[in-house]
């Protein structure tokens, strides 16, 4: 498939009595990705988190459209299409186990328990999440192996949009190499979108990086 979006805005109210002014965050943005990875890099606050949340339909824009295939993809649409890796991986249900959490979340996304658990498995090796950590209770485990049960959350839905936000985060050597080997091959037959402060893991996966400022992309990162 592939993605466009055009003209993306969203504003962020301010608090109340705070005196500030609104947040733009997204300032009539256009982005195209089609096939195989694209990157997009910038700094803390340049909006990189609301359009991943925009583009998986997890937040309302207050303007533009988001196309797939060239049609139009309202929020319910895009939570279909999309999977969502965000950049905090405490999204989870802290007293169950990870692999008790990827069964349930599995479920969501249609998936029986059986494939639910064998697709963790397989991504558990890659990532080299431990069997002993799948079965550990989500709020017992390191900082880093709570990323890795969010990045298996999200290749395991095979969605046809995959956004991996700060998906490096937390992760050692040896299990960075395991997600880069995973972001190429599930770019065969998925569209990739990844964030990353490291420039250099960042063109590692991906063949073009973009740069967003203020909410704009400003053309290609060098």
């Amino acid at each position: 498939m592939k993605f466009e979006a055009r003209g993306l805005v969203k504003i962020f109210p301010a608090p109340v009595l705070s005196g500030a002014a609104p947040l733009r965050a997204l300032g009539g943005l256009d982005l195209k990705a089609g096939p195989g990875v694209l990157g997009v890099e910038g700094p803390n606050g340049s909006g990189k988190t609301t359009l991943f949340k925009a583009l998986a339909g997890i937040i309302e824009t207050d303007g533009g459209t988001i196309l797939a295939d060239g049609e139009a993809a309202d929020s319910e649409r895009l939570r279909e299409l999309a999977a969502y890796c965000p950049s905090n991986p405490r999204a989870f249900y802290f007293r169950l186990s990870a692999a008790e959490n990827l069964r349930f979340f599995g479920a969501l996304a249609g998936l029986s328990a059986g494939q639910a658990l064998e697709s963790a498995g397989k991504l558990a090796e890659t990532l080299e999440l431990s069997p002993a950590d799948l079965e550990r209770r989500f709020d017992r485990l390191s900082e880093g192996n709570m990323q890795k049960v969010s990045l298996i959350r999200s290749f395991s839905r095979r969605a046809p949009l995959l956004l991996l936000d700060e998906p490096f985060r937390g992760l050692d050597a040896d299990s960075q190499q395991g997600l880069l080997e995973l972001i190429r091959e599930t770019a065969k037959t998925s569209v990739v979108v990844v964030s990353s402060h490291s420039p250099e893991l960042l063109r590692a996966a991906a063949y073009r990086v973009l740069r967003l400022e203020a909410g704009r992309l400003i053309g290609e990162a060098i």
